[in-house]
């Protein structure tokens, strides 16, 4: 609570940083997307192939299919992330359709190791930024 802004200083950064936040954060550069879209290729596919019954790698991937997902999702609503509780906020909170199908595919992972919900979903949020990308990426 502030106690004194005799020039009006406070008031001035309030108002520029809930301008900043209305914003949204910045556009992801075009490389960004392209390592954004290589990475859920490569969980994706990787989630896809590995057998239910090794747990340990299924939820790993699992985990990482969301995590980049929700990246290039919220990216595409320039929307803001948001790490433990706050990605699924933020996810449901940029798209409710294609967040809640990243989360109940996460979920069913977790809880009955299917991964075919996760994976669909995780297609419609590459459709969204131009498709999957596996041969031909380099990193510079």
């Amino acid at each position: 609570m502030p106690l004194l802004d005799l020039y009006g200083d406070l008031e001035r950064t309030r108002a520029q940083a809930r301008a900043s936040l209305a914003a949204g954060p910045i556009p992801l550069t075009p490389a960004e997307w392209a390592r954004g879209r290589y990475l859920l290729t490569c969980f994706m596919d990787d989630l896809i192939d590995v057998p239910s019954t090794n747990r340990y790698e299924q939820l790993s991937l699992a985990d990482h299919t969301l995590r980049e997902a929700a990246h290039l999702l919220t990216a595409h609503h320039r929307a803001w992330t948001g790490i433990g509780k706050w990605l699924p906020r933020r996810l449901l909170s940029a798209d409710p359709v294609h967040g809640q199908a990243l989360l109940d595919g996460h979920q069913r992972v977790a809880e009955h190791a299917d991964t075919a919900p996760l994976t669909v979903a995780a297609e419609r949020v590459l459709d969204l930024v131009g498709g999957p990308l596996r041969e031909g990426y380099t990193q510079r």
